[in-house]
């Protein structure tokens, strides 16, 4: 039998995760898609807007990924390997071999790749909508998204993430976007905090229901004002009915749809 390459990653990430002794990780997914009610926020950046790109504490450019770029941020044999920093691997070097928008690394002045992360036109649309199985919502010819975003171990700390989030969200004007939406765990407080300094704000609600290792998700428009404060970062806004990572059945959410594992 021929293994494809998302095979491939996956059974070289379970062997990851093992020797970094990350099983706990992989038993939180387990129990997560069994049976769990998880809250992602979307966020947005309007490139109309002035904004003061913020910067890291290296010197920090962006440039598309190169071949070369690959083993060194998304090597399974790192030598500061979190428990799921193997799960995140594989799941972008899935997204490498999709072949779907561009992706862009952060890079310090000697030229080493220290962040990455997808933008995604609206032309891909259809390939979005395929790839993620529609938890994404459709992007208006002005948009585009910022998925996947990963800074290694090493490199963790040093407000990369923000400072090149907004440099990479800004090359979305290369192609006609006006403005640039990405979703966040609502648990990735470290995460929601540095696309708060990337000059994104809440503007939707999704939430991922678990059964049996399937998935339906629910979409709530939110302000696009809504203040960032405890009430984002603390995880406590309330989304009629919701708090944290539950919702309620019978939460009046503006459209719902449903995927796969």
């Amino acid at each position: 039998m021929v293994l494809t390459e998302s095979q491939k990653n996956f059974f070289v990430a379970v062997a990851a995760n093992s020797r970094s002794g990350g099983w706990q990780a992989l038993l939180r997914e387990f129990k997560k898609r069994y049976k769990s009610d998880w809250l992602h926020y979307g966020l947005a950046r309007d490139l109309g807007q002035p904004f003061q790109n913020p910067s890291a504490k290296i010197p920090l450019a962006v440039r598309p990924l190169r071949d070369e770029d690959i083993p060194r941020m998304l090597g399974m044999d790192a030598i500061q390997l979190s428990d799921r920093g193997p799960y995140v691997r594989m799941h972008r070097l899935n997204f490498i071999e999709a072949g779907i928008g561009a992706c862009f690394v952060g890079v310090t002045e000697n030229d080493e790749p220290c962040f990455m992360q997808w933008l995604i036109p609206a032309r891909d649309n259809t390939k979005i909508q395929k790839y993620f199985r529609g938890i994404f919502p459709i992007l208006e010819p002005d948009e585009a998204l910022l998925e996947y975003a990963f800074t290694p171990e090493r490199w963790q700390g040093q407000g990369i993430m923000p400072a090149a989030m907004a440099q990479i969200s800004e090359k979305a004007r290369d192609f006609g976007a006006r403005s640039v939406i990405t979703f966040v765990d609502s648990s990735n407080v470290p995460a929601l905090r540095g696309c708060r300094k990337a000059g994104y704000v809440p503007c939707l609600a999704r939430i991922d229901r678990w059964r049996l290792f399937r998935r339906q998700f629910v979409f709530q428009e939110l302000a696009y004002d809504q203040p960032w404060g405890t009430t984002i970062l603390g995880q406590s806004l309330r989304l009629a009915g919701t708090t944290g990572n539950s919702t309620s059945a019978q939460t009046p959410w503006t459209s719902t749809a449903s995927a796969g594992v």
